[in-house]
């Protein structure tokens, strides 16, 4: 992944801590969004891993965790044959390490012949359930399609 790294000039936590930012200039971070890829599956420490980073970005960026709380996404899930459906288990577990996180079901999000990555359709279901779990949180109704 040194490739992927060197794009975002050899530092990636620091680029996006440079971007959220940037961000605060004209905005204010109401939550974090992460969606964990397939490199790691069935990693047990992959929460407390997140937790360390997590903890970082609000340190570095001024944000306390009772007011932008951490929305994670499941993999592709078991009922479309998800390749790495099974560290679903672990993401859902998130909350037990980050008491501010929220996980995002993936049940019923289409996914690719690759069985890794979701199609068109089960992105966008994805990021409607992102939304509306982030719009449930601000006080503000989900909307419904």
């Amino acid at each position: 992944m040194t490739g992927i790294i060197k794009t975002y000039g050899g530092n990636p936590y620091q680029r996006l801590v440079d971007m959220a930012k940037l961000a605060q200039k004209d905005g204010v971070i109401k939550g974090i969004l992460l969606h964990q890829g397939e490199s790691n599956t069935n990693d047990k420490e992959w929460p407390n891993k997140v937790k360390g980073i997590y903890d970082h970005l609000l340190q570095d960026l001024g944000l306390q965790a009772d007011q932008v709380p951490l929305l994670a996404g499941e993999l592709v899930n078991a009922d479309q044959k998800g390749a790495c459906a099974s560290m679903n288990k672990i993401i859902d577990d998130l909350p037990a390490t980050i008491p501010t996180a929220h996980v995002i079901s993936s049940a019923g999000c289409t996914c690719r012949q690759d069985h890794i990555h979701f199609n068109p359709a089960g992105y966008r279901e994805l990021g409607t359930r992102y939304a509306n779990e982030m719009l449930t949180l601000t006080g503000n109704k989900p909307q419904t399609p």
